[in-house]
């Protein structure tokens, strides 16, 4: 059901339901339980991401995570971070390789933090066309998959 509703998201141009955004990123998370099996996840444990804003390393807002792309296994490979613009117009979006993001939801003010710099932000190819291969950007510190 919940591919479903995704595809009916994805095909309508709709951001997800919270809920159904959470369901999703606690089903990607959950450390391969047997088939069948369900994960009961505490409210206070688990946070949906989809919408959220993301600052960078000095706290400032920089975009706002609008995506998630998973590789073929169903964990997640990127994020498609939405950068500057109003109401969609001169926006930007751009894929960042998921290991460039940090989560601390314990941090009301700053609960995702991108690990780029700004130059590194605007030097970025842009995201534009989910039916071709995403461009993902790594941060300098790591190596390319």
């Amino acid at each position: 059901m919940l591919d479903r509703l995704f595809r009916r998201c994805k095909f309508l141009r709709m951001p997800l339901p919270r809920e159904a955004a959470l369901a999703a990123l606690v089903l990607t998370a959950a450390s391969s339980p047997e088939v069948g099996e369900v994960q009961h996840i505490p409210p206070d444990q688990a946070r949906a991401v989809l919408g959220e804003m993301v600052t960078d390393a000095d706290g400032k807002d920089v975009g706002r995570l609008v995506d998630i792309l998973v590789g073929d296994q169903g964990q997640p490979q990127a994020a498609v971070i939405d950068f500057g613009g109003f109401m969609g117009v001169g926006n930007r979006k751009i894929a960042v390789d998921w290991n460039a993001l940090r989560f601390t939801p314990t941090d009301p003010q700053h609960p995702i933090t991108l690990n780029l710099t700004q130059d590194q932000i605007k030097a970025a190819p842009e995201y534009k066309d989910p039916a071709q291969a995403a461009p993902v950007v790594v941060a300098p510190t790591q190596t390319p998959r």
